[in-house]
């Protein structure tokens, strides 16, 4: 069993990030197949921001920070913009609880809490690859605990 874990831990933060990077291009892209849901979403929640401009953009946003994560780049910082566009959906269900169905969650609500886990994935994988910086000796930014 050792060997099963030990190969677990081994594959378990790149698994994770490329499958993180997979899901976001798929909901990035979709975004330009029909902005129209999550126009209407916006429109219930976020009036100002309703409009396929902005859906647009917020794919584009996807899209880039996935390839990021998939080709392994800057993902740390993919992982702030991801950590980002997340909250942004997640406000949804303080700011507009009727558009979620709150707490008793209707479609639109399921489909949004999703987001809750793939922002803590989005931890998991920020975390992982800070760690492997630092392990590797390859973080640049100034430690200020020592100064």
């Amino acid at each position: 069993m050792d060997t099963l874990f030990t190969t677990v831990q081994r594959i378990a933060a790149p698994f994770l990030r490329i499958s993180l990077g997979i899901i976001l291009l798929w909901i990035g892209a979709l975004k330009f197949v029909d902005p129209s849901p999550i126009v209407e979403l916006l429109g219930a929640s976020l009036p100002f921001l309703a409009f396929e401009g902005f859906v647009y953009v917020l794919g584009v946003f996807e899209i880039l920070a996935a390839l990021a994560l998939i080709l392994g780049i800057g993902v740390r910082y993919a992982g702030l913009l991801v950590l980002a566009l997340f909250a942004g959906t997640l406000t949804i269900f303080v700011i507009s609880p009727a558009v979620t169905g709150f707490p008793f969650l209707n479609m639109a609500g399921q489909f949004l809490l999703k987001d809750l886990v793939l922002f803590a994935a989005t931890f998991a994988v920020i975390a992982a690859d800070y760690a492997k910086a630092r392990e590797h000796g390859t973080e640049t930014q100034p430690d200020f605990r020592r100064a």
